[in-house]
């Protein structure tokens, strides 16, 4: 997707993922405008030849500076998480 920033978070950024362990992404975007979080994922599968557990999250830029300064994932995988 064009102008998307992706940002790795979870288990295995942090080098500690588990047999079981699924990828956790957060893709930022502003393609994401308009479209509700579940049709935005939806079309990342869709998008991507996925073969692989993969939790995406989508924000818009937005959305992922206004919750990245909350108590949330989006904080966490913005101090701790791995831009791709």
């Amino acid at each position: 997707m064009p102008d998307s920033r992706l940002i790795l978070f979870g288990s295995q950024a942090w080098g500690k993922p588990h047999q079981d362990s699924d990828i956790d992404l957060i893709v930022i975007s502003n393609t994401f405008k308009h479209k509700k979080s579940f049709e935005r994922a939806v079309e990342l599968y869709r998008l991507w030849n996925v073969r692989y557990p993969v939790d995406f999250l989508c924000y818009t830029p937005q959305e992922f500076a206004k919750l990245s300064k909350m108590v949330t994932i989006a904080k966490e995988a913005a101090e701790k998480g791995i831009i791709i």
